[in-house]
């Protein structure tokens, strides 16, 4: 999608509101309604619709794809963690937990990597932190995953959905710059007028 320079514009478009304002506007506040009515938090899905939502349908899909994607792997490498640290009898040893959890991210990073979606690696990192670092007593890191897998689902595809019914439109056209005068000619260093001064005999005077 061609960008526009705010600068360039008429002024009369200088506040101009694109469409992918428009569309993350319309998409968080679904995303809100479904969770009014749902009786449930809708961060997450929020989250997910502002992040998707790009300048061009291709772009948001694309992604969307490694939203869903880094939020598969940091869920599943989350819940698989907690519950080994849980085994080991160390979950709340803090220290030892945080230190575990920085490590961990090594191998999430190179697993995108691995399966060529570089893209969605601080997804993945992000959502393995939450259900690692928010993990409590009394939590089940399984359904708090399935939970969080479910909300970005949901604003994936309002995203996805609200970006193909809502068409794109041009931006104004810019403000043709206005050629500038060319620099008038300097004038010449006005000249002193000076009394013409009499000429001195450089020769000795005769008697």
């Amino acid at each position: 999608m061609e960008q526009h320079n705010p600068q360039a514009m008429a002024p009369e478009h200088r506040h101009w509101i694109g469409m992918r304002i428009v569309k993350t506007v319309v998409a968080v506040f679904l995303c809100g309604l479904l969770a009014f009515f749902r009786e449930a938090s809708g961060f997450y899905s929020m989250i997910a619709a502002v992040v998707c939502i790009q300048n061009s349908a291709g772009k948001t899909i694309e992604s969307s794809v490694n939203r869903m994607t880094g939020t598969l792997i940091g869920g599943v490498v989350g819940v698989l963690v907690v519950y080994g640290l849980d085994t080991l009898g160390v979950l709340y040893v803090e220290l030892l937990r945080y230190a575990v959890l920085a490590l961990m991210l090594i191998p999430i990073i190179k697993l995108c990597l691995a399966i060529k979606k570089p893209g969605c690696a601080a997804m993945a990192c992000i959502v393995f932190l939450c259900v690692t670092v928010n993990h409590s007593v009394g939590d089940t890191p399984a359904i708090y995953s399935i939970d969080r897998l479910f909300e970005t689902l949901v604003g994936v595809a309002l995203a996805c959905g609200i970006d193909i019914l809502l068409p794109y439109q041009p931006a104004p056209p810019a403000a043709e710059a206005k050629p500038e005068p060319p620099a008038e000619a300097a004038d010449p260093p006005a000249r002193e007028n000076r009394a013409e001064e009499p000429a001195q005999d450089s020769g000795e005077n005769k008697p």
